[in-house]
C-alpha cells in the first residue's frame, strides 16, 4: 500500500479521530483543480459549475463513503462530480450555451489571427460542434468530456464510470463517430 494509499486508510487513527468524511473532504480540496475542469469540460460555467462543486463538497462532508485508498476517493469524487453535472444539464438545459462557451475559448486565441471571413467560418464551425455534442447521449457524453476536456484515459474513465477500459474505448469510438457524421451531414469537412 502506496503512502498515499495509508494516509487515506488510517487517517481516523492518526489524526486524532477524524472521520473519514473530513479525509475526503481534504482530498477534495486537493483535487478541486481537476474537478472544475470536469465541470467546464461538461459544459458548465463558472458559477454553475460552483454550485456543482459546491453539492459534491457538501456530499464528502455530509455523507461520503469510507474510502480505502485517495484513489478510491478521487474516482468517487469524479463520478459525483459528473454526475452533478448531468442533473444540472436535465434541470436546467443550458448545455447548448455552455458547450459553446467552452469551444469558443478553446479556439479564441487561434482565431484571432485569421481574418474576419474566417472568424465568421468558424463560429458558424462552432455551432455546428456544440449543436452536435448536445445531441450526444449522456454515456458518450461523460466518455468523450472526461477524455478529450480533461485528458483522462481509458483505464481512468473506466474507474470513474465502472465499465471495462475496452468498453470506455467502444463508448469514445462510437461518440466519435456519431459526432463525424453529425459535422459531416451538416457540412463541416473533416
Amino acid at each position: 500500500m502506496s503512502e498515499t494509499n495509508r494516509e487515506v486508510a488510517g487517517a481516523g487513527d492518526r489524526a486524532g479521530g477524524r472521520s473519514s468524511q473530513s479525509v475526503l473532504f481534504e482530498i477534495y480540496i486537493t483535487e478541486l483543480d481537476r474537478l472544475r475542469r470536469i465541470a467546464a469540460g461538461m459544459g458548465l460555467g463558472a458559477a454553475d459549475a460552483e454550485d456543482a462543486l459546491q453539492d459534491v463538497s457538501l456530499k464528502a462532508l455530509r455523507r461520503g463513503p469510507k474510502c480505502k485508498s485517495r484513489d478510491e476517493a478521487v474516482r468517487w469524487l469524479t463520478k459525483v462530480t459528473v454526475n452533478r453535472c448531468l442533473m444540472h444539464h436535465r434541470r436546467e438545459k443550458r448545455f447548448t450555451r455552455s458547450t459553446a462557451e467552452i469551444i469558443k475559448r478553446r479556439t479564441e486565441n487561434a482565431l484571432e489571427q485569421t481574418g474576419t471571413d474566417a472568424k465568421a467560418i468558424a463560429a458558424e464551425e462552432l455551432e455546428v460542434v456544440r449543436q452536435s455534442l448536445s445531441e450526444l447521449e449522456d454515456t458518450l457524453l461523460t466518455t468523450v468530456v472526461l477524455r478529450y476536456f480533461v485528458g483522462l484515459n481509458s483505464t481512468e474513465i473506466g474507474q470513474i464510470l465502472e465499465l471495462s477500459a475496452s468498453a470506455v474505448r467502444t463508448r469514445l469510438r462510437e461518440g466519435r463517430m456519431i459526432l463525424a457524421r453529425k459535422l459531416t451531414e451538416r457540412g463541416i469537412e473533416l
